[in-house]
């Protein structure tokens, strides 16, 4: 038993150590986090999405507007939590940034080798963090399969996704 634990504890580690970064800066500065301060108000969309890459995604899941509000209340739990300067507002008014999440893809498979078996929820996009008043933008990272793990639901799934995305986007710096 003891042998078996080694080899799953050693198959974890060597997993961590080549699973890659799924955000890349490609455009503003990559420490933004470090010197911005106020409120910024968040967009998530998934106009013109693909499931898989091979069909839209309104085929695989008629609750698109659901999706997004799972997907904003996944992103800004972990996001505030993590994020101590920048902080999600609800209105334009108290806000000093906008930050709008683009997924492109998305894709969903069962995951029975985790904590929880059941579906996990990839997604792929780019996130764009603009001064609220417009103008070239202050941060753009490439959003390259991410995803948060399994869940007991495709909604949970979602939601774990966008935290994993809210938690790395704030520990940039």
């Amino acid at each position: 038993m003891k042998k078996v634990f080694a080899v799953m504890c050693m198959m974890l580690i060597g997993m961590a150590a080549f699973a890659g970064n799924p955000l890349k800066v490609i455009g503003g500065d990559k420490k933004f986090f470090k010197t911005a301060e106020g409120g910024a108000v968040l967009e998530i969309s998934y106009d013109g999405a693909s499931f898989d890459g091979k069909m839209p995604l309104t085929e695989k899941y008629s609750d698109i507007p659901a999706k997004c509000k799972i997907s904003y209340n996944g992103f800004v739990e972990d996001f505030s939590e993590k994020c101590e300067k920048v902080k999600i507002v609800k209105s334009a008014k108290e806000a000093k940034y906008k930050i709008s999440v683009k997924v492109t893809k998305v894709d969903e498979f069962i995951n029975v080798m985790g904590w929880i078996a059941g579906p996990c929820i990839r997604v792929w996009g780019t996130l764009t963090i603009t001064d609220i008043n417009g103008g070239s933008p202050l941060l753009v990272v490439d959003i390259d399969e991410i995803d948060g793990g399994s869940a007991t639901s495709t909604d949970g799934a979602f939601e774990d996704t966008f935290n994993e995305l809210g938690k790395r986007i704030a520990k940039l710096k």
